[in-house]
């Protein structure tokens, strides 16, 4: 056989082999894929070095051209899958990602097909050489895993918000809203809602309204409760919207789910969960890899809830690619989903303005209006609204409603109250609901009684170890450290006294510092009195 004919053979081998471990790879979460595809490419990769009979130079040259084929076909694949292979990545990052993986899968490559040369001076060794390489390919993958891992635990959110609350630039409205969804996440919601997210909202204070309005209410607003009963029962498709730094929305979600359940919904789907819904069933928590807004432990509980009720749970976002990109995908895969069985009904767990269904001027069509056109089915939205940092709107309806203690429900909201917190809505009511929260925020750490706090338990403690900043944290007795905590709260230097509110009795507590683990015997339970009787406070 000619030197050309064998560099197309080989060529041909391994570009099918890579395109097979490719595909296999797109059957993990797409949060995993990347490092699927790198472990089953490089292996596939190092495999046809080692088993392709041909001289070592038309072998490398047939894996750099293998790999560049496969990698070129990846990267059509994925402008119809955005997710395929190496999960959510930003188009603007697409390339690097894929050159990336390129590069270490021809290094790996070429590096068995050296060994496996007989003309090597390795080639003696070259077992002990694929297995190296094997060793450290696992190593690499073990490594990049635990870092991803590590982000998410509450030694890396910490450390994050200690260099986001150091930046010298404050005028970044992404890293703002980072900062304040990690505060939100480790327990501090007034300073979450005290940080403004928006251009307009620097130099404004969070206020909190009066509890009393200044006349009589002029507004007549439906108690969530049966606000819910009534949506449920004439609803198969319901949209609900949360505010990622306020933790309250996923509480009155996690509400909202028992009633829900009971009208006959039996799937629930939440923005970017990271592992697939027979991931969490199995296990029956969430864990620091599900998601990063699920890090929130009132996300976790909700999860816990829904998979309690018997809820089929699913992901259905991806983090990359622009606007209509991101929103066609979850459109997609929502309608999907809504479409087996047919008579499925469905809540969905949205982010801000995915829930619009109308067009928003100078945005376009959000993935609720695209989910409409798709299941030829409208769905009812609900948007949430709490006190933070400024809102006007907010502070105007709760005089307007007087004195409330729970969340009340407008359905649908006045057209006054629609055309001030949606100006850009070509149609009005933007939303088929608003749900009104209490106004009252406590002060962290140690005032934190929250949304349905008649529902739990207070566990109030004292930290007596002497680093700070530490994160205190409960968990279900039995599950892991990577599990998401039942309540945190982040200490800040000096602050030892604090509560936490827990949906269950039987929990162990974990402590958390800069540098990892700390002894949780350095924390005294100072007061666990039995679930607090029914009050009517939020």
């Amino acid at each position: 056989m000619t030197q050309s004919k064998r560099i197309t053979v080989s060529t041909a081998v391994l570009g099918a082999s890579l395109l097979v471990a490719a595909i296999a790879s797109n059957f993990a979460p797409a949060g995993s894929r990347a490092f699927v595809a790198l472990g089953l490419m490089t292996a596939s990769s190092m495999v046809g070095a080692a088993f392709v009979r041909a001289p070592l130079l038309p072998k490398i040259a047939a894996i750099v051209a293998a790999t560049s084929a496969a990698m070129t076909a990846v990267y059509g694949w994925r402008r119809l899958d955005p997710t395929a292979v190496v999960g959510p990545v930003p188009s603007s990052l697409e390339p690097a990602a894929l050159g990336a993986l390129g590069v270490v899968v021809m290094t790996a490559g070429g590096v068995v097909a050296a060994a496996f040369a007989e003309s090597s001076r390795a080639y003696r060794f070259r077992w002990i050489a694929f297995g190296a390489t094997a060793a450290g390919l696992l190593a690499f993958c073990s490594l990049l895993v635990s870092r991803a891992g590590e982000a998410n635990s509450p030694r890396g959110l910490m450390r994050r918000i200690v260099l986001l609350e150091q930046a010298a630039d404050r005028n970044d409205w992404a890293e703002r809203q980072e900062l304040s969804t990690s505060l939100a996440i480790l327990g501090r919601p007034r300073e979450a809602r005290e940080i403004p997210t928006r251009p307009d909202a620097v130099l404004q204070d969070l206020v909190d309204p009066s509890d009393v309005s200044d006349s009589p209410p002029t507004l007549v607003a439906t108690p969530w409760r049966e606000a819910v009963a009534r949506i449920a029962a004439e609803r198969r498709l319901v949209l609900i919207m949360e505010a990622h730094n306020i933790s309250e929305h996923r509480a009155w979600i996690e509400q909202t789910l028992g009633p829900l359940r009971e009208a006959g919904f039996s799937r629930y789907c939440a923005e970017a969960l990271a592992e697939p819904g027979t991931a969490l069933k199995a296990r029956g928590y969430s864990t620091s890899r599900t998601g990063v807004y699920s890090l929130d432990p009132r996300f976790g509980n909700l999860l816990r809830t829904a998979l309690r009720l018997g809820y089929e749970v699913d992901g259905y976002d991806f983090a990359g690619g622009d606007f209509d990109t991101r929103e066609e995908y979850q459109a997609d895969e929502l309608a999907r989903r809504f479409a087996s069985p047919p008579d499925v009904k469905m809540v969905v767990h949205a982010g801000h303005g995915h829930v619009f269904k109308h067009e928003v001027r100078n945005v376009g069509r959000y993935m609720a209006a695209r989910l409409w056109s798709k299941t030829g089915v409208e769905p009812f939205t609900i948007w949430q609204l709490s006190n933070e940092s400024p809102n006007d709107v907010y502070r105007g309806l709760i005089r307007r409603l007087g004195p409330i203690v729970e969340p009340v429900v407008l359905a649908p909201p006045p057209r006054d109250v629609s055309e001030a917190l949606f100006p850009e809505s070509s149609v009005h009511p933007a939303v088929d609901a608003v749900v009104v929260h209490p106004p009252r925020i406590g002060r962290e750490p140690t005032d934190r009684r929250g949304a349905f706090a008649n529902q739990a338990t207070r566990v109030a403690g004292v930290w007596r170890g002497g680093r700070w900043p530490v994160v205190i944290a409960v968990v279900p007795a039995g599950e892991p450290d990577d599990a998401v905590a039942l309540d945190q709260v982040m200490l800040r230097p000096g602050e030892t006294d604090f509560e936490l509110w827990i949906p269950q009795a039987s929990y162990t507590l974990r402590a958390w510092g800069l540098e990892g683990p700390l002894d949780a015997g350095a924390v005294s339970v100072v007061d666990s009195p039995p679930k607090p009787e029914a009050t009517g406070l939020p």
